[in-house]
């Protein structure tokens, strides 16, 4: 049996923009430095 009421599966697409790995990876990096540097302070 077929189902009348067929549905198909929409994806969503789109387009990378260039530029933005960079970025993230500098700012990955960077907040990684700080939790580090925050983790290293003695606790009072």
């Amino acid at each position: 049996m077929k189902n009348k009421n067929k549905t198909e599966l929409m994806e969503l697409k789109h387009d990378a923009v260039p530029g933005y790995r960079p970025v993230f990876l500098v700012v990955f990096a960077a907040s990684c430095a700080y939790m580090a540097y925050i983790l290293s302070q003695p606790c009072l």
